[in-house]
């Protein structure tokens, strides 16, 4: 009896254990497929998208890896890769029935996004670089022409300033370009930023883990409180990392998905697509993948006084307050260096988009894309169409871990070297942009050496031939 429940149990083991190596392998194929979906080069009507229309219309990049190469596969992007958004300056003003459907109908005739079909707008649309339409590179440089300044111009632009808490003009840090039909647009862009180590991001991090740090600064009386969102973007605009990868099939390549319809062309409002360009299996084989990517980590040297001084560069990065917010450990997670939670960043970052708190998504089929940016909440036009200020300057804190090799910096690739970086900084973080200033030359350079061991990781792929960017690491482009 003895012997047959030991034989039974044996079974049962390696039933267990059969079923656990078959799960592994199906998770490094899904990885594997999810890597080929990474690299490729999309076309339209590609063969890998039977039942969609592949590539765009609208898009930034032909695969991921375009705009997610700098340190290797899965990192940032340079600023060429830049996100581009346009937005309107909404003004204050009473909002009539007739009044409301001309302002709707003019923001739709600049961009379909802008307005849905329940009569709700956005603040702002995902401008995209390219298109499969050839007519449409005219249509994007009419749009993104800088603003001419005449008079007219600028006496309406000073209406706005009150409001913006900006005393002239030159010191309005918004790239002004189109004023069509009344309403004034204005460009904002977003650096891509690396997909190291997302998963453990996503996986090591608690709710919690946040609020107690929200809470930390709130009791420290030091300038600095954070305001919590999600973990990922540069707004913290998404909770859920499945859909910010989703969400990004749809908006940067116009790859359809289950979950949210690809980018409405401008020139072809009417066209929608009625399947989807990725199946599930690949959707979920992607998300594999990225999740798969390894963490950024940190390189000392080997030589002795070398890393004394590393060492010493991380203690004058405590001492001046930049761990405050680029927090060493979150939760389980180490070595990441960021708090996750946004903060004012002072009027140079003054931004026509708003980092407000996205509402909890229920997903449906095509919904219409809203995952990847701030902006893309809908509102009806109200007594009062002026929005709140307070969340214009608002951005996450990044995480430094990687940081060395992902340059350009901010979250429009403004800085173009770490010690630019910290020079931008202003807001919440200006008291440590000024020690920094203050200290000695010599500390400042073993506090940027101490950043410079925070490697993209060892084990990354290396980007194809013709894809990889190379960063410019040039502090005089930064003066």
């Amino acid at each position: 009896m003895a012997r047959r429940t030991c034989f039974y149990s044996l079974m049962v083991v390696f039933s267990l254990l059969t079923t656990v190596q078959a799960q592994f392998e199906q998770q490094e194929d899904n990885a594997t497929q999810g890597r080929e979906l990474f690299l490729h080069q999309w076309q339209p009507n590609d063969p890998l998208s039977p039942n969609g229309d592949g590539l765009g219309p609208l898009f930034n990049g032909k695969g991921c890896v375009n705009c997610h190469s700098l340190g290797g596969v899965g990192g940032s992007g340079d600023k060429t890769h830049n996100a581009q958004f346009l937005s309107f300056l909404p003004e204050a003003g009473d909002f009539t029935e007739r009044t409301a459907k001309k302002f709707l109908g003019n923001l739709h005739r600049m961009h379909p996004d802008f307005v849905d079909k329940e009569g709700r707008f956005s603040l702002g649309v995902l401008l995209h670089r390219e298109s499969t339409n050839p007519d449409y590179a005219s249509k994007h440089a009419d749009v993104t022409a800088t603003l001419p300044t005449t008079t007219q111009s600028k006496a309406r632009i000073r209406k706005m300033l009150t409001r913006r808490d900006l005393p002239l003009i030159d010191a309005l840090p918004l790239n002004l370009v189109m004023f069509h039909e009344g309403i004034q647009y204005a460009m904002a862009e977003r650096n891509p930023p690396q997909l190291f180590g997302v998963n453990d991001i996503d996986k090591k991090i608690s709710d919690a883990d946040l609020d107690a740090l929200v809470e930390m600064q709130k009791a420290s009386n030091n300038g600095v409180s954070g305001r919590k969102s999600g973990r990922f973007g540069w707004r913290g605009q998404m909770k859920d990392l499945d859909l910010f990868i989703k969400g990004a099939c749809a908006t940067e390549l116009g790859l359809q998905v289950h979950e949210f319809h690809q980018t409405k062309d401008p020139l072809k409002p009417d066209y929608e697509l009625e399947g989807s360009d990725l199946t599930g299996e690949q959707v979920d084989s992607l998300i594999q993948y990225v999740r798969s990517l390894p963490r950024p980590e940190q390189v000392l040297p080997e030589n002795y006084e070398e890393k004394q001084e590393i060492i010493q560069g991380e203690q004058l990065f405590t001492a001046v307050g930049c761990a405050e917010c680029h927090v060493s450990n979150v939760g389980t997670l180490k070595g990441v260096y960021s708090d996750f939670l946004l903060h004012d960043m002072g009027r140079l970052f003054e931004d026509p988009i708003p980092a407000e708190p996205l509402p909890e998504i229920t997903i449906s089929e095509n919904m219409d894309v809203i995952s990847g940016y701030h902006g893309m909440v809908r509102r009806k036009p109200s007594p009062l169409l002026a929005v709140d200020q307070d969340h214009h300057k608002e951005f996450r804190t990044p995480p430094l871990w990687g940081v060395a090799d992902s340059a350009p910096y901010m979250h429009d690739g403004r800085a173009h070297s770490l010690r630019g970086a910290i020079e931008w900084h202003d807001g919440e973080a200006r008291t440590s942009a000024r020690r920094f200033a203050l200290m000695s030359e010599e500390n400042q350079y073993s506090l940027i050496q101490f950043l410079q061991t925070l490697k993209a990781p060892k084990s990354a792929e290396e980007a194809p031939p013709g894809i990889s960017a190379t960063a410019s690491l040039d502090e005089s482009l930064d003066r």
